[in-house]
């Protein structure tokens, strides 16, 4: 800009003030031009508009009103003029303040974000489409990618370790959370559900007859605003499954050790065409099978699964609403 904002806008003002005495005093005689009063632009308590001596009321005429009134329309467009002109003035200065660099600067940290998710996600073995998708879906649909995880939104992030696929089968427990659809977990594929707040109920693996089967537990939103989680094997075993904060940093619930291949063919479970496929529960109906408890135990402490019903120790929690849950059939 050629001339300084102040300078600019004293200049406006200046005509602005120089206009209205122009319009106040009208092109009549000399003794009416003598008696009006010109404008003062003082205190709030001064009046803006001009008061008449009392001769010049007493010779007001239709003319005098008319030239009145012509005057305060003057006042009105040069008004308008003035905020016009103020406006354009405030416009120039945000021009002044916006310089090349800067915008390249602001177009260079709006991209960040997005190429570091991509490197994240080539890193993770993850495509960019994956990820795009997740940030994307809603809370009733699995979404592919590791990278895109919201730490304000409830997820667990399925990973098959195993050289087989896994489906894992969703239950809710009976406070109005929503069921999710069955995931299937091609060998080394992630997946990512996500959930409602205050989602609470189990997930497991489908293989086998549905008899036996590794349960995740989770609440989220639980006391303190903690998300609560554990593997128990309560119900049997017909995965290997761990639970722990998807980031890192918290502790693991469950094991990744194959509990079958060394088991007592006794408390595997079989199948209707007896292929094994896990082992049998440890506990049915508030009987605990001892020869069960001793072999989960053996391999799964107290504080790291239920293997009996007061193993609350194995109740863990954390400050995280992303959870990860690492499977091998």
């Amino acid at each position: 800009m050629n001339m300084p904002v102040g300078g600019l806008l004293n200049r406006v003002l200046l005509n602005v003030s120089n206009e209205a005495s122009d319009a106040f005093l009208p092109q009549q005689s000399g003794t009416r031009a003598n008696q009006a009063n010109s404008i003062s632009f003082g205190s709030p308590a001064t009046s803006n508009l001009p008061e008449l001596t009392k001769s010049a009321q007493d010779n007001t005429s239709s003319a005098g009103n008319a030239s009145f009134n012509q005057f305060m329309q003057q006042i009105g467009r040069l008004l308008q003029t003035a905020l016009s002109a103020i406006d354009s003035l405030a416009q120039q200065v945000s021009k002044a303040h916006t310089s090349p660099d800067s915008a390249r600067t602001t177009s260079n940290s709006a991209a960040a974000p997005a190429q570091m998710a991509t490197a994240s996600a080539t890193a993770d073995g993850n495509n960019a489409a994956d990820v795009a998708a997740a940030s994307a879906a809603d809370g009733s649909k699995s979404v592919s990618g590791n990278s895109a995880l919201d730490p304000a939104r409830n997820s667990l992030t399925f990973e098959n370790k195993g050289d087989k696929p896994l489906t894992i089968a969703f239950t809710p427990n009976a406070d109005g959370s929503a069921k999710p659809d069955d995931l299937t977990l091609e060998p080394g594929e992630t997946k990512t559900q996500n959930f409602d707040a205050n989602w609470s109920g189990n997930f497991r693996s489908t293989a086998g007859d549905g008899a036996n089967a590794t349960l995740g537990e989770v609440k989220f939103d639980g006391g303190s605003g903690q998300t609560y989680y554990d593997v128990s094997y309560i119900e049997g075993n017909n995965a290997a499954m761990t639970i722990s904060p998807a980031k890192g940093g918290g502790r693991v619930s469950g094991t990744l050790d194959d509990l079958v291949a060394n088991a007592p063919d006794s408390i595997k479970a079989k199948d209707a065409d007896g292929n094994v496929y896990g082992l049998k529960k440890s506990t049915t109906a508030n009987q605990q099978d001892p020869a069960v408890v001793d072999y989960y135990r053996q391999h799964v402490a107290a504080d790291k699964g239920y293997v009996i019903p007061s193993d609350d120790a194995s109740t863990l929690g954390s400050s995280s609403k992303n959870l990860k849950v690492e499977l091998k059939g």
